[in-house]
């Protein structure tokens, strides 16, 4: 057999990508990348984006779901992909069961908010304008959305993006096919050595819940006066101004090469973000730090915990008013020790090598091709 007969028969022909437009936030650019490298190894690509979590109404979901069903050509030489997250319902009905449909088609999910496939199943456009009503509906409910949770991952291909998320996908729902493959990192461009930065901290990202901006007046109150404070990303210019801390709002191309050039480490004071249970996604704001080669001072909270292991980060165990004072010592201390930042950014190094966009895609494609 040939090379080529070998991949004929092994690689499918076919990949029918369901991912949120770029508009829609991390997962929306994660699904860029993604597509980019999967048409680099695959024949064909039929990427279908759609918006947002609770940007479609039913009849918009039942419209993407057709689409995709006459897609469907070939069963057994197609895959369909899709990302999942655990406000959005754009990607999970669409895709559900498809596999009953078609014998022989392989339907595999990237879950992002692991282990919750989809943590709020009904909140299309109408029910996206109130959140008390979506939480009213969906919170009593979460017994039966587990159940319904567990019938659309069975037999089923599931990649987590971090170890723990996948362990987590692996104990709830048993009858599914759990990988782990690593969330990506883009190649940047060369910036500063962290050493030869200036003496400041970051902390970036979109604002919202479990992100711990609401420690930054704590963490400016502890670290030494003489260093500097730089918070970036969407929202962060609505924050309220305090003395000593830089705040520049969302930063994209040439502005988030500089920010990262103007830091010797980067801040990740997470938390607990929802009330409906622990939940382990990968941080895409890490994933921009090892792009950058920016040590990482964070929060041992999630899958946060795993960097101590993989290295380039220094994780502390510290929760609630405890996060502020420990992630301020361990970054005062990082900062002005030139042989602990290049050996992290030593560590950084080969972790962006070995997690570039095509070698994750690699480990997707070896799945679907077993």
């Amino acid at each position: 057999m040939t090379t080529a007969d070998a991949r004929e028969t092994r690689v499918p022909h076919t990949v029918i990508y369901v991912g949120p437009e770029s508009t829609a936030g991390g997962i929306g650019h994660y699904s860029d990348v993604f597509v980019e490298a999967l048409r680099d190894q695959i024949d064909e690509v039929i990427a279908i984006r759609h918006p947002g979590p609770g940007s479609d109404s039913v009849a918009e979901l039942r419209k993407r779901r057709r689409e995709i069903h006459r897609r469907i050509q070939e069963p057994g030489r197609v895959v369909v992909h899709s990302e999942i997250s655990g406000g959005s319902v754009e990607s999970f009905w669409p895709t559900a069961f498809l596999e009953h449909a078609h014998p022989g088609l392989r339907n595999s999910v990237t879950v992002h908010d692991p282990p919750g496939l989809v943590w709020l199943p009904a909140r299309t456009r109408l029910l996206a304008r109130s959140r008390v009503a979506s939480h009213a509906l969906h919170y009593p409910t979460r017994p039966l959305i587990r159940s319904l949770e567990r019938r659309a991952a069975r037999d089923r291909s599931l990649f987590g993006l971090t170890r723990i998320g996948a362990r987590s996908l692996a104990a709830r729902y048993p009858r599914a096919d759990v990988h782990h493959v690593p969330h990506f990192v883009l190649d940047r461009p060369v910036i500063t050595p962290v050493a030869e930065r200036p003496r400041a901290v970051g902390i970036f990202g979109l604002v919202y819940r479990g992100k711990g901006f609401e420690h930054i007046e704590r963490i400016r109150a502890e670290l030494d006066p003489s260093v500097g404070l730089r918070i970036a990303g969407r929202g962060t210019e609505s924050l309220p101004s305090m003395p000593g801390v830089e705040v520049l709002g969302g930063l994209d191309g040439a502005e988030l090469d500089n920010f990262f050039a103007s830091v010797r480490a980067l801040l990740v004071p997470y938390g607990q973000r929802t009330p409906y249970g622990d939940v382990f996604p990968a941080s895409g704001v890490v994933a921009h730090a090892i792009g950058y080669l920016t040590p990482v001072v964070s929060t041992a909270h999630g899958a946060l915990s795993e960097m101590a292991e993989d290295g380039g980060a220094v994780v502390v165990e510290a929760e609630g008013p405890s996060v502020a004072p420990a992630l301020s010592r361990a970054a005062t201390e990082l900062i002005d020790d030139s042989d602990a930042l290049e050996r992290l950014a030593t560590e950084l190094r080969a972790l962006r090598d070995e997690r570039s966009p095509r070698k994750v895609v690699e480990g997707f494609v070896e799945v679907w091709s077993r």
